[in-house]
């Protein structure tokens, strides 16, 4: 791709994710997958936990940052729900660690805690990576053989699917 087709793609990409947020007052998230190591960036990720966070707990509405040293179960709840979601996509502990202004070490706590609260079917954590889960949406680019030759087998994102079928078992058991 030219640079002018990218500069043009990124302008239309812009106007459409105008459009949709004036129409519904939602706003889109694109990915265009072009490499094998592709996966949601952290800044996307902490807006969805934020805007997710505030819709279940009000009491949060004026943070704006994950990154503040907050000390309520239902914050720290999803700062380490997004760590665990964050790792188990492919992110370093040290990049989570800079963005959400923490150590490695707490990070690395953070997804213990997670992990443990998962075997002990903690709802709240269940529910923040749920509804974390549920908000973030990928948005990719459809390949021009699509039509002709139609993959044998699904591609399957098995960290989200394991997530989710952990995640159902665990809230019908």
């Amino acid at each position: 791709m030219t640079i002018n087709q990218e500069l043009k793609q990124n302008s239309e990409i812009k106007e459409f994710k105008k459009r949709i947020l004036k129409m519904y007052g939602t706003n889109v998230f694109i990915y265009m997958k072009t490499d094998t190591n592709f996966n949601v960036d952290l800044e996307t990720m902490g807006k969805c936990t934020m805007r997710v966070m505030k819709k279940y707990h009000t009491e949060f509405k004026h943070i704006k940052s994950l990154g503040v040293r907050k000390r309520p179960r239902a914050f720290l709840v999803y700062v380490q729900a997004l760590s665990y979601i964050a790792y188990k996509d492919g992110h370093s502990k040290s990049s989570i660690g800079i963005y959400l202004k923490r150590t490695h070490a707490t990070v690395i706590n953070s997804i213990k805690m997670v992990e443990n609260a998962l075997c002990t079917n903690d709802q709240l954590i269940l529910n923040a990576i749920d509804n974390i889960l549920k908000e973030i949406e990928h948005v990719g680019t459809i390949p021009e053989n699509f039509k002709s030759k139609p993959e044998p087998k699904p591609s399957i994102d098995t960290i989200w699917d394991e997530a989710r079928r952990f995640i159902a078992s665990s809230t019908t058991s």
